[in-house]
């Protein structure tokens, strides 16, 4: 929607605005590099062209605007987990530093990092996969942890929730993440794994974390979903586990040696290691380095 009331500055004002003399002003609008109108004899200037003018020739850092960013904040994209997310919100109230966390799945936020939307990416899914973003050679993942998935559902059902084909004739309602998550990808392996068809439940959601799914089913939107233990456990619900895996931190090459994802990583495996214990998380391994593209591993 164009601006009902556009601002226009004079010579001597975009002079002042962009740091220049006036004569400079002139010499742009003569070559026709510097947005303006004549009139009346006088020149005016759009201030939101001059804003975009200035956006279009703003040379950013090496590794582009992310990069930039990093001197300011910095951006974590990926899978919902709520360890993660305590740690996240208890470095920002210590140091101070921004740390906008969006919890968009795993796939998306592979997708994040190729597209340079993100400086780091928090996944339960194997990057190396047939289908996933590719992330640069010399990448690292840091394993932050193990951790269970499995059915969430209300307490005192009898049912046996650790066979999916015995309940796929019931027409449950399954509370579902987005399928750019982790957990979506899981639950469709685990239901080809299972030989079932997803027609066979009747699906409600998606829903945008754990704990929303854990939630919709203690109100009774749904009987039954497949998430992470602490989840069933923050909403009162039973769970029967099915799978555990690992859950990484993608970092690109670019970022790694940077001071404030050094500090940030830093920060986090320490917490981490020294939390107190969570149901469904095995910290073991917690700080092990995979450089993609690589055969070897460090700790």
């Amino acid at each position: 929607m164009a601006d009902e009331n556009p601002r226009y500055m004079t010579t001597r004002e975009v002079a002042r605005y962009l740091r220049l003399n006036e004569k400079k002003v002139y010499a742009l609008v003569a070559k026709g590099k510097l947005p303006a109108a004549r009139v009346s004899g006088k020149w005016l200037f759009p201030q939101a062209l001059i804003d975009r003018w200035v956006a279009e020739h703003t040379v950013y850092p090496s590794g582009g605007l992310m990069t930039g960013l990093l001197e300011d904040l910095l951006i974590l994209q990926g899978s919902d987990d709520w360890l993660l997310g305590q740690v996240v919100e208890r470095y920002q109230q210590i140091r101070h530093s921004a740390v906008p966390m969006a919890s968009v799945g795993s796939v998306a936020g592979l997708e994040a990092l190729a597209a340079g939307q993100a400086h780091l990416a928090g996944l339960h899914v194997n990057p190396r996969e047939q289908g996933l973003p590719r992330m640069e050679q010399g990448s690292y993942l840091v394993h932050l942890f193990a951790r269970q998935q499995g059915l969430l559902f209300a307490t005192g059902r009898g049912d046996k929730l650790d066979d999916l084909k015995k309940l796929s004739g019931q027409k449950l309602r399954i509370a579902q993440r987005q399928e750019a998550s982790g957990t979506h990808r899981l639950w469709t392996r685990l239901l080809a794994e299972a030989e079932v068809d997803s027609k066979d439940f009747v699906m409600v959601g998606p829903f945008a974390s754990h704990l929303e799914l854990a939630l919709a089913i203690r109100s009774g939107q749904a009987d039954l979903g497949l998430g992470i233990r602490v989840a069933a456990e923050r909403a009162g619900l039973d769970f029967a586990p099915l799978h555990t895996e690992s859950f990484d931190l993608a970092v690109p090459a670019n970022f790694v040696s940077h001071p404030r994802v050094a500090r940030f990583l830093e920060f986090v495996l320490e917490e981490i290691r020294s939390s107190s214990e969570t149901p469904g998380y095995d910290k073991t391994n917690c700080g092990k380095l995979v450089v993609l593209g690589s055969e070897q591993s460090a700790s």
